[in-house]
């Protein structure tokens, strides 16, 4: 019999073998689905279906139960019913005690503590209690389970294969949540995860486990978190503070009125807590928190792609009035950011790649090309505002003009935000007002690390975001 220890969450993100329990060869069905990601993710074909019914499933050998699996498995899904995953979780002790693997399990199957109910909460007890004994971790149950895109883990039915890569660590309590993110910025590549982690009722490892795990990893730039509450506030506050020195922790947290709370608990049986204490709290400690879904999913993958701007001096470079009047406004009613001062020197080589009628500096920071602009006139202009030392980062806006094609406009945008040396790059937030009309060239400029927004509000707000970390990490340094 091989020694019981508890296991440590790596399990999740590096396993030996995965076993699905309740594979299915039904195409369209969700059990169907997760088998194919994990296969198709796989990097070494260690994917097992287990079903009683089956003997083989997409060319797979299907087992009948976890018992039978000849070789090592460390991560098990669990997408039965909930009576069936306790009777596996019973295999799930043994297999352990036995074999010394199956640490970890991910429990993808709903109808427990989460509907309110006797029973669930029977189910889930004793479900936990038999796992737990012998030392296996558990994330859900009323999950979608675990994905880490650089070592090939997929165990859910949601996040397909070949979402891109990146640095961006996700950890929801809603599935569903997390996964409408990397939809929304599938097309154009406005994304890229490292890991992906749905939690649903948190039963066993929790916000501040996870957030200690990819304090550490190497490959996790940023940590986007989806809260409906947390079991232990403190000690994840007291968590957080410590990782948000390293790298930036992107929050946004449901449950900011009574009614609300109420949803939050009937989701996956979570309290979620006083409004005011959380902002005190996530403030103190550096966490970001995001204030709608757009800021949410905006700064996370800014902190990804972009440095941390040196300052709070920013400049605004336009060639629409309007909208940059809306993003002066987003950015300086905070009081965390200003616009930046301009130089003589630098308004006067300004005013030689720029036509007669263009308004620089009026306000100081703010530069108007108008519509007579060509792809040189953008690289140039932003040559010089790259290696100004008194600007700290450049919000750009522009509805491009049917006469600049999408690549020449990205290519021009690009060229001058890399004529700096990396020491010397500052965030460029880029504002596309014609959205989806300019998608090659927002997919260029994503592609490349730059990213796009399609209204001035949303790149002001993650800029004071970014500010505001970045005071942070100075102080806390």
């Amino acid at each position: 019999m091989a020694e019981v220890v508890a296991t440590n969450i790596d399990k999740f993100f590096q396993p030996r073998g995965i076993a699905i329990v309740g594979a299915s060869a039904t195409p369209g069905k969700p059990n169907n689905q997760i088998l194919e990601f994990a296969k198709q993710m796989s990097l070494h074909g260690n994917v097992y279906p287990v079903n009683p019914k089956l003997d083989e499933i997409s060319g797979l050998t299907c087992y009948p139960d976890l018992l039978s699996i000849p070789a090592p498995i460390d991560l098990i899904v669990l997408s039965v019913s909930p009576r069936n995953c306790v009777r596996v979780a019973y295999d799930i002790k043994k297999r352990r005690e036995e074999k010394g693997d199956a640490g970890a399990v991910t429990v993808v199957a709903a109808g427990f503590r989460e509907m309110g109910t006797e029973e669930g909460e029977n189910l889930q007890q004793e479900m936990m209690a038999t796992i737990t004994e012998c030392g296996a971790r558990i994330i859900g149950p009323n999950c979608q389970g675990v994905v880490d895109a650089y070592n090939g883990v997929n165990t859910t039915f949601s996040v397909p294969p070949n979402t891109p890569k990146g640095g961006v660590s996700i950890v929801s309590q809603s599935g569903a949540f997390a996964t409408s993110f990397l939809r929304w910025a599938r097309d154009q590549k406005l994304v890229g995860i490292n890991k992906f982690v749905s939690l649903g009722n948190m039963a066993d490892v929790d916000f501040t486990e996870l957030l200690t795990y990819m304090a550490d990893d190497e490959k996790t730039k940023v940590i986007a978190m989806y809260m409906d509450g947390i079991n232990d506030a403190r000690s994840m506050i007291d968590v957080a503070a410590k990782v948000t020195r390293k790298k930036p922790v992107v929050v946004i947290k449901a449950g900011k009125t009574s009614m609300g709370t109420n949803v939050a608990h009937s989701h996956t049986a979570s309290i979620a807590g006083n409004n005011d204490i959380y902002n005190g709290a996530f403030r103190q400690a550096g966490v970001i928190r995001a204030q709608s879904v757009a800021d949410f999913y905006h700064t996370a993958r800014t902190f990804d792609k972009q440095p941390l701007p040196k300052g709070n001096r920013i400049c605004i470079l336009t060639v629409v009035g309007g909208p940059s009047t809306i993003c002066v406004d987003e950015l300086v009613l905070t009081g965390e950011a200003t616009l930046a001062h301009f130089s003589e020197p630098l308004k006067k080589e300004l005013a030689k790649y720029l036509v007669p009628s263009a308004n620089i500096g009026h306000p100081d920071g703010y530069i108007d090309m108008t519509a007579s602009v060509t792809e040189k006139m953008h690289a140039d202009v932003l040559k010089l505002l790259m290696q100004d030392d008194d600007i700290d980062g450049i919000i750009f806006m522009t509805t491009p003009p049917g006469f600049i094609k999408d690549e020449g406009l990205a290519e021009a945008i690009l060229e001058g935000y890399n004529s700096v040396p990396q020491a010397k790059k500052k965030p460029l937030l880029s504002v596309m007002l014609a959205g989806n009309a300019v998608a090659k060239c927002r997919t260029i400029l994503e592609e490349n690390g730059l990213p796009t927004f399609e209204y001035p509000d949303d790149a002001a707000r993650v800029m004071v975001n970014m500010i505001r970390y970045s005071a942070y990490r100075r102080q806390n340094s």
